[in-house]
């Protein structure tokens, strides 16, 4: 076996907290930078390790084994176009007309509406990056797939990849042009409707792969 197929089996693919691109990294690094747009990124400690050498067969050693494999959020530029747009236009003219405002190139009184829409843009785009779906991520491991939602109040979903009975990934055409889709995962327990359900998920189809390899479909490679 050469160094360079040693090296990649011992790394993990990493989803980058700010575009949203997969990469490989090392399991043991603590911080990264994303190749495509530069941001570091917080590796979580232990993200990847290798199970023990003669693992037992009890319930401790099977969570310990877990090694989580991907860990994605939703789009929020690519799921969100014309919100994000429409809020940076907000904050964008609200503050060039304050700024023309003071300076005498607009009447005093206009001031006024200038703060109003760039304060709407400000809170439209907050609501977007950071009280809609920021806190949003799905994990997946060579166990499980882990719906996890909020920051203060939280949601958990989780389904075993050998009880998952269907997977489904819808698109529109904008969701094909920009790589993202919402998928839905049915457990064999379910009562028809979804177990985990997340929009605008980037790279869909990969995700697909990823779980339906670990189900015991699909290659191995």
């Amino acid at each position: 076996m050469s160094e360079s197929e040693s090296d990649a089996k011992g790394m993990i693919e990493w989803s980058c907290d700010a575009c949203d691109r997969s990469f490989p990294v090392d399991p043991g690094a603590d911080r990264v930078p994303c190749p495509y747009c530069g941001d570091i990124n917080r590796i979580s400690r232990g993200t990847g390790s290798a199970p023990p050498a003669e693992p037992r067969e009890t319930p401790a050693s099977h969570d310990s084994a877990e090694r989580l494999l991907r860990m994605v959020r939703p789009a929020l530029v690519r799921g969100h176009p014309l919100a994000s747009l429409g809020s940076l236009g907000l904050l964008i003219g609200g503050l060039a007309i304050l700024i023309l405002s003071l300076s005498g190139g607009l009447p005093e009184w206009s001031r006024w509406p200038g703060i109003a829409a760039a304060l709407a843009g400000l809170g439209w785009g907050l609501w977007i990056f950071v009280l809609g779906h920021r806190w949003d991520r799905l994990k997946i491991t060579d166990r499980r797939t882990i719906d996890e939602r909020g920051i203060v109040v939280r949601s958990t979903s989780e389904v075993l990849h050998t009880h998952v009975r269907n997977i489904r990934i819808t698109q529109s055409v904008w969701q094909r042009i920009a790589g993202i889709g919402t998928l839905e995962i049915d457990s064999a327990a379910g009562d028809g409707t979804a177990d985990i359900r997340i929009v605008d998920i980037p790279d869909p189809d990969g995700i697909k792969r990823l779980i339906d390899r670990h189900r015991g479909l699909g290659s191995h490679d």
